[in-house]
């Protein structure tokens, strides 16, 4: 009897073990859940606010880089992270496209210089860099897919607060951008080519007025890339200007941005020098609130102006020097001298 009591009391105790091990890992899931919704929350609330007021993009991408796979391992344990995803992964891509656009400046250079070996080395180094920001941006986009749902034509996704109408704006703008720096890389991450589409008939569900011009803006640079997809009787290039213009009177430049890089896509030279000229001279009375959006697209406007000075000199953009070009002073007398800016 007392060896059948024993055997018994082991069983019970290996079975409460078990029982307090499994309650144990369950109660570790209930504390990561619930500091994955709480680090959501203070994201949603503050930390993205207070980020989007600095005009640093280098922080905001090294920010992106360094806090996203924390943030998004909350998903593993039934958080949602997506809408913040989708912000983050588009900041990161900003620090794999700087490194990009610098591969292809000393691509231009190494051409320009003739050496064969510099030129071949930077191009690869350009489209691996940009298969990653093409990867970071798709994955952007995917993020706010799953936070909002793919949408049919005619429909639109319940956008409650400012957050998710941002969120929207930028996850599909980074679409657009990824399928660009697929392009780049060679289609090396294979991003769908019929994503255009989508953003186009996205962007119609955010009030235009509101976000400064830039859900018709964004449509206007897809009409430009897939001219399929534009409506009848549509004028892309009178709707950039209008986005562009929107942009500097709302103190968010973004529109004025896609108006460059769709007159750059283009090969429009006259367009693209407009864009830039007038992107310079609008920098003052900029939103404080969106201070990161406006420095975005500043980078975005900064790096299709130091591919046109490389080309054409060997030197990007000069200190103080956005809105001019090489060749100013011929084309309209001793209006500026490269070696003062220089």
């Amino acid at each position: 009897m007392g060896s059948l009591t024993l055997t018994k009391m082991l069983r019970h105790s290996r079975l409460a073990l078990v029982g307090g091990a499994i309650l144990a890992l369950q109660g570790c899931g209930v504390i990561y859940k619930t500091t994955g919704d709480v680090l959501i929350s203070f994201g949603r609330s503050e930390m993205l606010p207070y980020m989007l007021t600095f005009d640093d993009v280098r922080m905001a991408c090294v920010t992106g880089e360094a806090q996203t796979p924390l943030l998004m391992a909350f998903e593993r344990v039934g958080s949602h992270p997506e809408k913040l995803g989708a912000m983050v992964f588009t900041t990161a891509a900003t620090c794999a496209e700087q490194i990009a656009i610098d591969a292809e400046l000393r691509y231009m250079r190494a051409v320009k210089d003739g050496n064969v070996n510099e030129a071949q080395d930077a191009r690869i180094e350009q489209k691996r860099w940009s298969a990653v920001a093409a990867q970071r941006q798709y994955t952007a986009y995917q993020n706010m897919l799953t936070a909002f749902g793919e949408q049919k034509e005619g429909e639109c996704p319940k956008l409650k607060t400012d957050f998710d109408e941002l969120v929207w704006m930028v996850g599909n703008i980074s679409g657009v951008q990824a399928l660009l720096n697929d392009g780049a890389s060679d289609g090396a991450v294979g991003v769908p080519r019929d994503l255009a589409a989508k953003v186009e008939r996205n962007m119609k569900c955010l009030e235009n007025d509101k976000w400064w011009g830039v859900p018709r803006g964004a449509r206007a640079a897809v009409w430009n890339l897939l001219p399929m997809l534009a409506p009848p009787n549509a004028e892309p290039w009178k709707e950039l200007e209008a986005s562009a213009k929107a942009g500097f009177d709302g103190g968010v430049r973004l529109g004025s941005a896609l108006y460059a890089m769709s007159a750059f896509s283009k090969g429009d030279d006259e367009r693209m020098r407009k864009a830039i000229r007038d992107f310079a001279a609008n920098d003052q009375n900029l939103d404080p609130e969106y201070a990161m959006m406006d420095a975005i697209a500043g980078f975005i406007v900064t790096g299709i102006s130091d591919r046109e000075w490389t080309e054409n000199t060997g030197k990007r953009t000069p200190i103080g020097g956005l809105g001019t070009f090489w060749d100013d002073a011929a084309k309209s007398g001793p209006a500026i001298n490269i070696d003062d800016l220089l």
